[in-house]
């Protein structure tokens, strides 16, 4: 129902200085629906000074100066709204293309209806009072609408009010959601006509579910029954809380003489509890840190974080994202120090626990980085990684937290992040995970053998994918996935377990045609050393041989040794009481100073080509592509070729000798490395599920695209099936 003059809340006042003194039915109005208020008794005021003066005292009383307040008192933005009449439909109609062409402000210049919107919605943050004093009315139109936040959430669905919460809508020079803060306190910043503006000369683009969220929202806003609908008479004001109610006016009469004032400031210290500012400040900073972060605006985003956290120093979710912008950007004491104030405030800070303990793996703190996890990971078995939606299917993804396993890694664009790094395989180009719900399975100790009830859940994904380096979670795997043996699961843990490198070695030879290199393990406890390289020759090692530490996935403990001394300087380098690889070395150079190595996946028993990538040295990885291969175009040529013509390249023999590896695997997914010898057998680099997939390359390496392409949609067709 359209509000009638008795239903809008006002303050009556009998003289100027009555203004002042009415302060606090002013302030009572503005921090409660519907967030606004109609002063009567003033005369029309046509001094800006006066006017100015008059408001700043109002705001005095209503927000004063504090800590978290510094806005100058004075800063005031003042406006004079007024129509400047014409009678010539010519210039009326161009007037009207103007202001259709700029979107925004021209409106308000011209006779044509306002729909409700927020004013100064480009700004970084939205004034909160907006005044209008009317000096000249319109009795043949210009009528005032407000529309309260509370009366819009109470119509809008679910779905939408999530949407309009994200911050992907473009004001100004920056993204910012339309809804903001808390569910007692919401807030609003919306201009249709601003977002379209933006989005015009920025070129941004909204995807189709933000555009119908708007669409949703402008359809509820031309609904007439959400109107409080008046005309603002001569000496009347209007003071509103601008960012939770919004404000619109029917059309004027073309050849109207009508006068506003219009003023604006901000007011962050308004209320303690239902009202504008302490309860909703650390949000607001919060959603702009967010917005100017995906800006590349990171010294603004820092600053933004940082009033959030001084502003709620108790507010975990505030400092835990400082700590992880700090940490991103390179700051680690200071991300330390946020971290371990979380810690402070909930001991068993998920979040914070694994970022200190990634800091203290990358300081060579080990000891440290078990101490954090051991600190948070008991009582966080299983972690939903979004927002539980009852409609999609539930897959359970399981992880082994074992042997300090998150570090900081550092990124492309030259910020870091903390990630759990080794013995797993990363699902981040496999399968959208925005079709399922993700539980995590955190694996630490024993700790899932204590969990009694499970939310349910539809498939088992175990990207544990090192027995190496993670045994004891995939034992530990074993036995919650046999705890529910109707739910189907992608890599068995008894299967992952079974794939160490010495088990690896022992069975694959007895595949004829099949050679992987003789691998053993020693332990490595620092003395005594002779008798250590005399357990390797009794062996039957020969030089030159590889040693390795057991578990590493990369080249970093790698080391090719070709006699006695050099035997010894790597034992004497390396940490004691460890295990290492012996290797026997078999030197598979395919020309002169020309190695390759072939990459395939197998996903849900298919092969699939992943890469032939050549290098002038035997111990090749992914980045080694640009230090030859680059330049070569028969070496690309052979890639392609490989990719392309993967049965042709290889031969019948060693297609049939990969799919009896396969058989004998028995994984879900997994990878092999491997070249093919003079004598036409396949020599096996490597065989597991920890390979990553990723399209670092594709860009260099055009070709390679849609055969990755295809990797990541046999994966992720792999998961549908299960499922179905």
């Amino acid at each position: 129902m359209i509000a009638t003059a008795a239903t809008v809340p006002t303050v009556d006042i009998q003289s100027v200085s009555g203004l002042s003194a009415s302060s606090s039915l002013i302030y009572d109005a503005l921090t409660h629906y519907p967030y606004f208020a109609v002063v009567n008794g003033l005369p029309p005021m046509e001094d800006a000074g006066q006017l100015s003066n008059l408001v700043c005292a109002i705001r005095a009383k209503l927000s004063p100066p504090t800590g978290t307040n510094r806005e100058p008192l004075t800063e005031v933005s003042f406006t004079k709204v007024f129509i400047k009449p014409d009678s010539d439909p010519l210039t009326q109609d161009k007037a009207q293309k103007e202001a259709e062409e700029s979107g925004v402000t021209q409106y308000s210049r011209t006779h044509l209806p306002l729909s409700p919107h927020t004013d100064s919605s480009y700004a970084l943050l939205p004034h909160e009072i907006v005044v209008f004093h009317c000096v000249r009315s319109d009795d043949d139109g210009g009528e005032t609408i407000m529309v309260p936040v509370d009366d819009i959430l109470k119509r809008l669905d679910e779905d939408v009010i999530a949407r309009l919460r994200k911050p992907v809508y473009p004001f100004g020079e920056g993204l910012h959601p339309i809804l903001t803060g808390r569910e007692a306190v919401p807030l609003i910043r919306y201009y249709r006509a601003q977002v379209e503006r933006t989005m015009a000369q920025s070129a941004i683009t909204l995807a189709p579910e933000y555009v119908s969220a708007l669409d949703a929202l402008d359809v509820l806003l031309a609904r007439d029954e959400l109107f409080f609908k008046f005309h603002l008479r001569p000496g009347q004001t209007l003071f509103m809380h601008n960012q939770r109610v919004m404000h619109a006016r029917t059309a004027l009469s073309p050849t109207t003489d009508r006068l506003l004032y219009r003023l604006r400031m901000h007011a962050y210290s308004l209320s303690a509890d239902e009202g504008i500012a302490p309860a909703r400040d650390s949000e607001a900073h919060l959603d702009l840190a967010i917005a100017l972060e995906d800006l590349g605006r990171l010294a603004r985003a820092r600053y933004h974080y940082r009033k959030a956290c001084e502003l709620s120093s108790n507010d975990t979710e505030a400092l835990e994202m400082f700590g992880a912008f700090l940490l991103e950007s390179g700051e680690f004491d200071r991300a330390a120090e946020i971290f371990r104030q979380c810690l402070m405030i909930e001991p068993e800070h998920y979040e914070a626990g694994l970022a200190l303990s990634s800091m203290a793996r990358m300081a060579g703190r080990e000891e440290d980085a078990m101490a954090y996890l051991e600190q948070v990971m008991p009582s966080h078995p299983l972690i939903m990684e979004d927002e539980y939606i009852p409609d999609l299917p539930t897959v359970l993804r399981m992880r082994g937290i074992e042997g300090a396993a998150y570090s900081v890694m550092g990124r492309p664009d030259g910020r870091y992040t903390s990630l759990l790094r080794g013995g797993h395989f990363a699902i981040t180009h496999l399968m959208d995970v925005e079709d399922y719900n993700l539980l995590l399975l955190n694996i630490f100790d024993n700790n899932v053998d204590s969990i009694e009830a499970m939310p349910p859940f539809d498939l088992m994904l175990n990207t544990i994918a090192c027995p190496d380096s993670k045994p004891r979670s995939l034992q530990a795997a074993v036995r919650f996935v046999e705890r529910f043996p109707q739910v189907p699961v992608i890599n068995h843990p008894r299967r992952v377990l079974e794939t160490t490198r010495e088990q690896n070695s022992l069975r694959l030879n007895e595949i004829d045609g099949v050679v992987f290199p003789k691998t053993e393990k020693i332990l490595w406890l620092g003395a005594p050393l002779e008798a250590t390289v005399q357990k390797i020759f009794e062996r039957g090692f020969t030089f030159p041989f590889i040693l390795r530490k057991v578990g590493s996935q990369t080249g970093q403990s790698v080391a090719l040794v070709r006699d006695e001394k050099a035997l010894r300087a790597y034992l004497l380098a390396s940490p004691i009481e460890q295990a290492y690889y012996v290797i026997q070395f078999h030197d598979c150079c395919v020309r002169e100073d020309v190695y390759h190595k072939m990459r395939i996946f197998f996903i849900d028993g298919v092969l699939y080509p992943v890469a032939n990538v050549f290098h002038d040295r035997w111990n090749i990885h992914s980045g080694d592509r640009y230090s030859v291969m680059d330049k070569s175009a028969w070496m690309q040529a052979e890639e392609q070729a490989f990719l392309n013509t993967t049965a042709e390249y290889l031969g019948e023999e060693n297609i049939a000798r990969l799919y009896r590896i396969r058989d004998l695997v028995q994984l879900d997914f997994f990878g092999i490395d491997f070249t093919v010898l003079s004598d036409n057998r396949l020599f096996i680099f490597e065989l597991n599920a920890a390979m990553r997939h990723n399209f670092d390359h594709a860009k260099n390496f055009p070709y390679t695209e849609p055969h990755l392409r295809r990797v990541s949609d046999a994966f992720a067709a792999m998961v549908k099936a299960r499922l179905a």
